[in-house]
């Protein structure tokens, strides 16, 4: 067959995948980057901008170590390491920046609103608009303009609209970015950066028969005093992921990306752990692991107002665009690092004394240009708006607590057969645990359950319907995020290791050994199987067998798995 004759077959298999796919092959990408454009779209967060560089790490650890006596080492390190050209996605074009201020659009967008409110005045426009100030023919009860009105007909940034306000509603935003056709351009660009700083203690020790009773004693103690700080990103949610820069972020603030630097939510001052085991006569081992680690941090945001449009004249603190600011002179993670429940309400005092009822910046420059005055613009609801304080019992993050026990009993029988049955307990005094992520308190100031401001210790059943009498337990580990988490409620498990060796026989001039592993536990899904090729001999087959069986665990059912090794003498 020639090539050619090829060609009828290929084109009617082409034709059939064309049939037979649930989307048009001819229809344009919905995903591409000139429809976002074309609709005035911008560039959503996820595009990588030009001049792409790879993250940068550099890491420096000084060491000292000591050997204080025969199998007791202590070591204290101080470690470094700061990462930059992480990604944060800054908007290009600075939709709502106060440097893009048209003031003919401003004139025209309140001219408008006057026109559908039917006066000839703002301070007239305050009290009562006879007819509907954000236009439209449908019912309507007279009321008092306000900013969400004006806004509406382009007194306020594009990103009120989703799109550039000349597609949205006809005309130019007053905020509109630099290209004015346009939303926001969120590049993803190399200006991110994170700094950690550590001293590291760690002592070690493996003794043989330290005291009568005790064969072999192994332990290890370490504490960690450390600060992880990063540039973070736009609080979307106040929580961990809004600061974990493996993820896509927006940045926090278009101008100046690095402007909130602070504690990541990630970071826990101090770490303490305690791990060991002891050989004790008649078989018997006894394991130890703890886990302690101090709370973790937020940030202190300003809410949404819930007021409709014109947020940035209520939560841009910057003049950049973005809302939702942190609370003027706070940074990221200062929420547990200086400011906690016990002062809170006096930062938000201070704030509700000075920011509150002032112009934000995207204000100000409406008031130095003339179109309004600050009495107005309070009129209006358009400035910073007040924060609830938080309830007397607010509480704050806490320690994480852990401390988990195994007790096993191993017996060999004639060299080929061995026995290891086992008891282990994790969190063993049954420590609560709380706001471990991704389910904590959030750092947006809104004076509901669930915020910073809003948290009380709950009562001892957690209602979902009822958020308020939940309180903090609606954050305590095992609620929402598994039954196998670190810290969750104490959980038992209980197991056998049967391990024997048989088969011995040549083949080929090979030696061949198989070993046989097979294990039970009740509770949490874990624990080791140790399937290895032995040191004398050809080849090995290891097999090993698991079962689940309830006590909070959430699967039930046996899973096996085989490994299987060869290698020559």
């Amino acid at each position: 067959m020639r090539i050619g004759d090829a060609i009828p077959s290929i084109l009617t298999f082409f034709n059939q995948y064309k049939a037979g796919n649930p989307v048009d092959l001819t229809s344009p990408n919905p995903n591409y980057i000139g429809n976002f454009l074309g609709a005035g779209l911008g560039v959503p967060l996820g595009v990588i901008g030009p001049n792409y560089k790879t993250p940068v790490s550099v890491q420096m650890n000084i060491v000292i170590q000591r050997q204080i006596r025969p199998g007791m080492v202590l070591s204290v390190d101080y470690l470094r390491n700061v990462e930059t050209r992480s990604l944060l996605g800054p908007d290009l074009n600075h939709v709502g920046d106060v440097k893009n201020f048209s003031l003919a659009n401003a004139q025209a967008a309140i001219a408008t609103t006057l026109s559908n409110c039917g006066v000839g005045s703002i301070d007239q426009a305050i009290i009562l608009c006879p007819t509907n100030p954000a236009g439209g023919t449908g019912a309507y009860t007279p009321r008092a303009a306000t900013m969400a009105d004006f806004a509406g007909n382009g007194l306020t940034a594009d990103s009120d609209f989703g799109q550039a306000c000349i597609q949205a509603i006809g005309v130019g935003c007053a905020f509109g970015g630099v290209n004015p056709n346009q939303a926001a351009a969120l590049f993803l660009q190399p200006i991110g950066r994170s700094v950690y700083n550590a001293l590291q203690m760690k002592l070690v020790e493996n003794i043989t028969s330290p005291i009568r009773g005790v064969k072999a004693l192994n332990f290890q103690l370490s504490y960690s005093l450390s600060r992880f700080e990063n540039s973070g990103g736009a609080q979307v949610a106040g929580t961990a992921g809004d600061n974990d820069q493996d993820f896509v972020l927006q940045s926090a603030d278009n101008n100046v990306p690095n402007r909130y630097f602070g504690p990541a939510l990630l970071d826990r001052t101090h770490q303490i752990s305690f791990g060991g085991y002891a050989d004790l006569p008649a078989g018997f081992r006894f394991g130890l692991t703890t886990h302690f680690g101090s709370p973790q941090a937020t940030a202190l945001d300003a809410p949404n107002s819930g007021l409709g449009a014109g947020e940035i004249f209520r939560t841009d603190f910057t003049g950049d665009g973005t809302v939702g600011d942190p609370l003027p002179g706070t940074h990221f993670g200062q929420f547990d690092r200086g400011t906690n429940a016990s002062n809170i309400n006096a930062l938000i005092s201070n704030y509700n004394a000075n920011v509150a009822g002032q112009a934000t910046p995207a204000g100000q420059v409406l008031i130095s240009s003339g179109v309004m005055t600050l009495a107005q613009l309070q009129a209006l609801q358009g400035v910073a708006q007040p924060i609830l304080a938080a309830p007397a019992n607010q509480v704050n993050f806490s320690w994480l607590r852990a401390l988990d026990m195994r007790v096993a009993w191993r017996h060999t029988f004639a060299e080929r057969f061995t026995i290891e049955p086992s008891v282990g307990i994790f969190n063993l005094f049954n420590f609560a645990n709380f706001n471990l992520p991704p389910n904590t308190m959030s750092g947006i100031l809104t004076g509901s359950p669930g915020a910073i401001n809003g948290t009380t210790p709950g009562t001892a059943t957690c209602d979902p319907n009822n958020p308020i009498a939940c309180g903090n337990n609606a954050f305590r580990v095992g609620n929402g995020t598994g039954v196998y988490a670190v810290g969750a409620p104490r959980q038992v498990e209980w197991g056998v290791r049967l391990t024997f060796y048989m088969c011995r026989c040549r083949l080929a001039g090979h030696q061949f050994q198989l070993v046989a592993f097979f294990s039970l536990a009740a509770g949490p899904v874990g624990g080791l199987h140790e399937h290895q090729c032995l040191s004398d001999g050809g080849c090995c087959a290891g097999i090993s067998f698991r079962g689940d069986f309830g006590d909070r665990a959430s699967e039930t059912g046996f899973r096996a798995r085989s490994e299987n090794c060869i290698r020559a003498r």
